[in-house]
């Protein structure tokens, strides 16, 4: 199956317009609940699922928005890795994901982190030493905030702050509609 990977709308898909909220004061359905609260490998779990790929759209060394700035306690103006990527199984994407790296958290053995390509981040960030997250936020995602055309209904996202080797990153991450429907075939 060729993979059906969107047409991705322009950055900052995740932070413009999104209220990243504590997870008791959210209530998503009772379904996407265990993947949102999951504190394991994300990677690991889809790739239970079917055949796991990373599909990088974007990553460049420029400024955070200011959300994820104060976040992760950078002063202003500082630049960060960004990196965007779409998770699909077996050719259909499932999960999009974003992360920030402050500059300073690419040193020493994190040095990994910054050169991931068609990598797993979560699998090398769960590798020993594994990162600690340190905090969670869910949010709601409307259908016309999702990438790509023809999505039919909302999806939910977290946004995980990490500390690997004592330095910090950002990881959000928004569970697609079409996760759901391959996630009830592998239950079946």
């Amino acid at each position: 199956m060729a993979d059906t990977a969107p047409t991705f709308q322009p950055r900052p898909f995740l932070d413009r317009q999104l209220r990243w909220r504590l997870p008791a004061l959210c209530a998503p359905p009772a379904h996407i609940r265990p993947w949102l609260a999951d504190t394991g490998s994300l990677t690991r779990r889809l790739q239970r699922l079917g055949r796991f790929r990373v599909n990088p759209v974007h990553q460049a060394v420029e400024r955070p928005s200011a959300s994820e700035a104060a976040l992760l306690a950078m002063p202003p103006r500082q630049h960060a890795l960004v990196r965007e990527v779409l998770l699909s199984l077996d050719g259909q994407t499932v999960v999009y994901a974003r992360s920030v790296l402050p500059l300073d958290s690419l040193t020493g053995a994190n040095r990994v982190l910054g050169h991931m390509a068609r990598r797993s981040l979560g699998a090398e960030l769960f590798k020993a030493p594994s990162a600690r997250r340190e905090a969670v936020w869910y949010a709601r995602v409307p259908d016309s905030r999702l990438p790509g055309a023809g999505r039919t209904g909302a999806a939910w996202g977290r946004q995980s702050r990490f500390r690997k080797r004592g330095k910090a990153l950002l990881v959000a991450e928004v569970f697609l509609p079409s996760l759901w429907t391959m996630a009830a075939q592998a239950v079946d």
